[in-house]
């Protein structure tokens, strides 16, 4: 058994990485404020291990064989179809493995294209469904009936096939320093939780307003 404050109270009190995504509002020196797309305000403390990135708009054609992607994709439409790709984002060679393999991912903005409506005078908030992010090394793949690709994803010693429709979002994450973290830029961070304190591991920013798609 093990005593009370012991090592299963700190277990539980582990810190949680959480990710955030929304428009920075305020900088100082060691944090960024940032709105989230729920509309909440979070600030989020910067060290010396925090990694700074800008995301660049890419095609699907920059993804070639042996490039190391990261892919949030849903469930497909009917059992044992692959994944469908939400967005793929290409790292840069110096981050190959970064967040390697195959786990569960957030929700996000659904892209399935047109569905039925009616008028609405409001807000507009995009449904969302239950997402899979897989890091990990291009091999492989084809052409979809849709115009699409499919890509093979491997890591860790297993293989994924995944679909990327047209339209797909692609980004490419370009190395950059703290001069891109400026009020109004759209961020995507990573952030671990230690009760009321986030310390960014990294924060990736979109060049020229576009907005983080993972």
């Amino acid at each position: 058994m093990l005593a009370a404050g012991g090592s299963l109270g700190a277990a539980l009190a582990a810190p949680q990485v959480e990710r955030l995504r929304g428009t920075i509002e305020r900088v100082e020196a060691d944090a960024v404020t940032i709105r989230t797309r729920a509309g909440t305000v979070e600030t989020v403390r910067l060290g010396s291990g925090t990694r700074v990135g800008q995301l660049v708009p890419a095609s699907l054609d920059q993804v070639k064989d042996g490039s190391f992607i990261g892919t949030a994709a849903k469930a497909g439409a009917k059992p044992g179809d692959p994944p469908v790709a939400l967005e793929v984002l290409i790292f840069p060679e110096a981050m190959r493995g970064a967040g390697e393999g195959h786990y569960p991912w957030d929700r996000l903005p659904d892209g399935a294209g047109p569905v039925e409506t009616s008028m609405t005078n409001g807000t507009v908030k995009a449904p969302e469904v239950e997402t899979s992010m897989t890091n990990g090394t291009v091999g492989g793949g084809g052409t979809g009936a849709s115009g699409g690709r499919t890509l093979t994803v491997s890591y860790k010693g297993q293989s994924l096939a995944v679909a990327v429709p047209p339209g797909t979002p692609v980004v490419m994450l370009e190395p950059a320093d703290r001069a891109v973290l400026v009020p109004g830029a759209k961020v995507f961070a990573a952030a671990v939780r230690d009760g009321d304190t986030l310390d960014a591991r990294s924060i990736s920013v979109g060049k020229d307003g576009l907005t983080p798609p993972m």
